[in-house]
């Protein structure tokens, strides 16, 4: 891209500067403004004039206004005529991989220390970074995403997820598949059954405890874009002259569920009496403590280990029960769950995940978001309630008497 009238690292800064995202606009207001950094020579310098980090950031805003730099007529022309810098172009396509990297193992952090923010904004980053946008959440841009849809996949092709059956507390068993002469049941009985079951799930007497294992969150997911989608991808490969099983087998559709609780009172307000403790121990059986920071910390967890003393107490102030009562529900995750779509005509599924109780009886409210990692503007959110009753506490060895 140093070459003249070849279209690379220059050229994005050049029209990143148009667009006014170079330099970052936020950067002065970021950690990252406040590193030094040392350079060869040995002198000290900020992150703009600093050729790695610099390089970093001006392909993380090249990507995140990609939109508008892959619509640029100059780039469109440049393709054609040759004129375009291979190495710097490889460069970003290695970088974004790396990048999705980072993130996915910055959302495991943020489920590990239970901040719904911090999930929440890391799902909107991972979508801003695959499609190439600054703000997700921006009008004309959800215009745009649904009429790329409508118009790459056709009527009901716009990706949406139907979230039917939904069911909390201790599940009834699955459906065997087979009869009790050990003949196989047919596909029309086994659906009839699955439907009987979550109608027997909902009319079933038996209370969850404050000591229950099983408790359990179950949906029944409809994608009602999966045939567009199929459609599309079929016609692609035909055109392409490539086998379609490739292509099926080749698609990834990620979803990641957040789940939070609350106790609530007869009018439905948030109890603040409840400290947060669940229903989970560590190796030795002894329940995990309200605030999970200090879990971590007396733990010696390897990612607590890793977290600036700074952060660290950022995060155990925020969920601070003796501070915080009516605030934390909302902000703490109670299960962090990701679930991917391997088949890209698969239309309906079952999703099944393991909720631990908490240990004051009393009525929850669970609070569930379903949010996408691949389209924009797909969020789902609903709320199950469940009566907790006392349960009998079960007598755990501790490992260390033996």
């Amino acid at each position: 891209g140093i070459d003249e009238n070849i279209l690379g690292e220059e050229w994005v800064r050049s029209h990143l500067t148009d667009l006014g995202s170079w330099p970052p606009p936020s950067l002065s207001s970021s950690p990252i403004a406040k590193r030094k950094y040392k350079l060869d020579d040995g002198s000290i310098v900020g992150p703009l004039d600093h050729p790695a980090v610099a390089r970093n950031l001006l392909m993380t805003m090249g990507r995140l206004n990609a939109r508008d730099l892959n619509t640029h007529p100059d780039l469109r022309e440049a393709g054609p005529a040759g004129r375009i810098d291979p190495t710097y172009f490889q460069q970003t396509m290695e970088y974004r991989q790396r990048v999705g990297q980072v993130l996915e193992g910055a959302l495991r952090m943020a489920c590990t220390l239970r901040s719904y923010d911090l999930a929440c904004a890391i799902v909107d980053a991972t979508v801003m970074f695959k499609i190439g946008l600054v703000d997700v959440d921006d009008e004309k841009q959800l215009a745009w995403f649904k009429d790329l849809m409508a118009r790459q996949y056709g009527p009901g092709g716009t990706p949406n997820l139907d979230v039917g059956e939904k069911y909390l507390g201790v599940p009834v068993p699955s459906p065997e598949p087979k009869k009790e002469d050990g003949t196989p049941k047919t596909e029309s009985e086994m659906k009839e059954e699955a439907k009987n079951r979550t109608a027997r799930m909902v009319m079933q007497t038996k209370a969850v405890t404050t000591t229950d294992e099983k408790m359990a969150l179950e949906m029944q997911i409809t994608r009602t874009h999966a045939e567009a989608f199929t459609k599309a991808k079929i016609a692609q490969c035909q055109q392409q002259g490539i086998p379609p099983q490739m292509a099926m087998q080749a698609y990834r559709e990620s979803w990641f569920i957040l789940v939070r609780a609350r106790k609530v009172g007869d009018d439905g307000a948030t109890d603040a009496t409840w400290d947060g403790v669940l229903n989970v121990r560590d190796s030795d059986g002894k329940l995990h403590t309200a605030n999970h920071m200090d879990q971590l910390r007396e733990s010696k967890s390897n990612l607590y280990e890793m977290l600036e003393p700074a952060t660290a107490s950022l995060f155990s102030r925020e969920f601070d029960w003796s501070k915080n009562p009516k605030d934390i529900p909302d902000k703490k995750i109670v299960v962090g769950y990701p679930f991917m779509i391997a088949n890209v005509a698969q239309k309906t599924g079952r999703v099944k995940i393991h909720v631990p109780p908490p240990t004051t009886p009393g009525r929850y409210e669970f609070s569930v978001t379903i949010k996408s990692q691949d389209f924009l503007g797909l969020r789902y959110d609903f709320a199950l309630p469940v009566d907790i009753e006392k349960g009998d506490e079960k007598v755990v060895e501790n490992k260390k008497d033996k």
